[in-house]
């Protein structure tokens, strides 16, 4: 006899299984009946906890972004240039080893533009500039001038990332030489004479 699971769950269940199901097929090819038949609930239950394929899918991508470990690795001693080399094959792994649910975090996909979608990315932009800041900086209070900046270098990244996993730029190599070499111009170049500017603005 099937044990009576309680509501919260089934949700974690359904979730669980949509999140692999997102993960290893484009969005048009999941269907909610398959996702209902590998959880043994019916279509009916699926709608019930999320509403539609959208809202499953947005759930899917909240709970990748809510597990996402911060782009800021506190056990690696090596130098800026490594660290940054690091990260960013980090980040290129997770996106390759999931490229569905990643392409509306870097603004593409069907349903990219979507309102929530384009929170969570903000929410997610947020959180990787502070955690590569974390990088360079013996702090946590980093002025706003320097998240500012590296938020900038992440529109940057989520560009040169969704033209990797369409098809359109160039290879995993070339986007991951591309992806450092940015964030290090703007750690060494932009930053130093950014902050000096807004400390003489506020010295003025």
């Amino acid at each position: 006899m099937r044990r009576r699971l309680d509501p919260d769950e089934r949700r974690k269940q359904i979730l669980r299984a949509a999140t692999q199901a997102f993960a290893t097929r484009p969005y048009e090819e999941v269907h909610l009946d398959a996702i209902a038949g590998e959880v043994g609930v019916s279509r009916t239950a699926v709608n019930h906890y999320f509403g539609d394929k959208r809202g499953l899918f947005i759930a899917v991508v909240r709970r990748l972004v809510e597990r996402m470990p911060p782009i800021g690795r506190a056990d690696f001693e090596g130098s800026t240039e490594q660290t940054v080399a690091a990260n960013t094959a980090a980040w290129l792994d997770m996106v390759e080893v999931s490229p569905s649910p990643f392409l509306p975090l870097v603004g593409g996909g069907p349903i990219g533009g979507d309102p929530e979608l384009q929170d969570l990315r903000d929410e997610l932009r947020d959180r990787l500039a502070r955690g590569m800041l974390a990088n360079h900086f013996e702090t946590t209070d980093f002025p706003r001038a320097a998240v500012a900046a590296m938020r900038a270098v992440l529109a940057l990244i989520e560009q040169a990332t969704r033209d990797w996993l369409t098809g359109r730029g160039g290879s995993r190599e070339g986007t991951e030489v591309l992806i450092v070499e940015s964030i290090l111009a703007i750690v060494r170049d932009v930053i130093p004479p950014l902050l000096a500017v807004d400390d003489a603005s506020a010295d003025a």
